[in-house]
């Protein structure tokens, strides 16, 4: 920025040739280096200049004697001082507000003619300050200019939403999904402006696959705040295919046999499946069984459908059923064929072996996660990830049409670096 500001504000600043108004001429050139220093949240310009002043002293003795019109010229050194302060607005903008003085050094200049004197601080200070105005407007839109920031963090909120690969073997991807930006006060520190941009996401890790996205390229308004942390909340998934459920729970419940009434009736389930309606799961039985009336024996033989509310059990990290029951047709086939069979604890057998378990998965998912922040590497070409994952909470079920997604929030630390662009 300095460098710039030298190449455009250079040569003649002012210059006023005309000694017919006031008898002086004045003209301002910068001379040597403006340098800038930057102090929390303001930066400030010194210009150096140099002052060249001619004047004219004009005097008629009397109407008889010749006039004497006599001119003297001088020059001296300045300093021009300025102040701006820095903000940002809601479009991203550099704000500034300049200010500025000068020094005339231990003694304001004068110029002789002749008998008089004439200080030079009252024709020159107007000028200068007339010109500060000038100077300041300029200052200010050139910094404006240089520090074009919503064009980084555009590039930022586009590249924070393209999916990251973190792991081949579970086919890891962490996603984020933006949704506010927020910047701390611009301060200065060894030389450079610096900020801490903070951008407020939704962020996922999934094990099914790199995800689909919609890239949203509209930036909301800028908060700035000074207050943002980097804590930070990650949504891990489990997902369970149907099939892997089904599987999981014929292990559980498939070839075995419960027995009733002392042993007078009892029910083998032969095969087990699980599908989704609505927000519940259909466990499908397919059973076969007997029941003892007197001297009758009686067969079971079909499939019972039973209705619950699957649930992340926390303490065993697994995915349960609560609420079972059986839908409405198997329960009236049952009061009408075997109501002993409605009314006894069957179903509740069923709902305490249920157990689909997630924990290795989620685990999986922390590790891997927590392994690329370790690393302190680059996940992406421009950012670099930094942070660690203390620990893990549920959050809730979801059944979709593939399988049941279960997300838990991993909670920690997270910092983005963003270096390339």
């Amino acid at each position: 920025m300095e460098e710039r500001l030298n190449q455009e504000l250079a040569g003649v600043l002012y210059k006023d040739t005309n000694l017919d108004d006031d008898n002086v001429a004045v003209t301002v050139t910068k001379k040597g280096r403006m340098t800038i220093r930057a102090e929390k949240d303001k930066i400030y310009f010194s210009v150096p200049l140099h002052i060249y002043a001619k004047g004219r002293w004009k005097w008629d003795p009397c109407k008889f004697c010749p006039a004497v019109d006599k001119s003297e010229d001088t020059s001296f050194d300045m300093v021009i001082k300025t102040e701006s302060k820095v903000g940002l607005t809601d479009d991203y903008r550099i704000n500034t507000v300049t200010s500025g003085d000068f020094e005339w050094g231990s003694t304001k200049p004068v110029l002789a003619l002749g008998p008089l004197k004439i200080g030079l601080a009252r024709f020159v200070e107007p000028a200068l300050r007339n010109q500060m105005s000038n100077l300041s407007q300029q200052l200010d839109k050139e910094l404006q200019n240089h520090l074009n920031l919503k064009k980084y963090v555009s590039e930022a909120w586009v590249m924070l939403q393209e999916p990251v690969k973190l792991d081949d073997d579970m086919n890891a991807w962490l996603t984020v999904v933006p949704k506010e930006v927020r910047m701390a006060p611009l301060q200065a520190k060894n030389g450079t402006l610096n900020t801490r941009l903070g951008i407020t996401s939704y962020i996922t890790v999934t094990t099914n696959g790199k995800p689909q996205v919609q890239l949203n390229k509209t930036l909301p308004k800028l908060i700035v705040d000074s207050r943002m942390n980097d804590e930070i909340q990650v949504g891990l998934t489990a997902n369970i295919p149907y099939a892997h459920a089904s599987k999981l729970l014929q292990e559980q419940v498939a070839k075995q046999t419960y027995k009733f009434d002392g042993g007078k009736s009892q029910i083998t389930v032969n095969d087990a499946a699980i599908t989704p309606s609505g927000e519940q799961l259909i466990l499908m039985l397919d059973v076969n069984g007997k029941t003892k009336a007197g001297l009758f024996t009686k067969k079971i033989v079909g499939k019972l459908y039973l209705r619950g509310t699957p649930y992340y059990d926390a303490e065993t990290a697994s995915i349960k059923v609560r609420d079972i029951d059986y839908d409405l047709e198997t329960k009236d086939r049952l009061l009408s064929t075997a109501s002993w069979l409605a009314k006894n604890k069957f179903k509740d057998m069923i709902q305490q072996q249920v157990n689909i378990p997630v924990k290795g998965e989620l685990e999986n998912a922390k590790k891997m996660l927590q392994a690329s922040l370790d690393k302190q590497s680059r996940v992406h070409e421009s950012v670099l990830l930094r942070g660690s994952i203390k620990e893990i909470t549920p959050d809730n079920i979801y059944l979709t049409p593939e399988g049941i997604k279960t997300v838990v929030n991993a909670k920690g630390t997270l910092t983005a670096t963003i270096d390339k662009f």
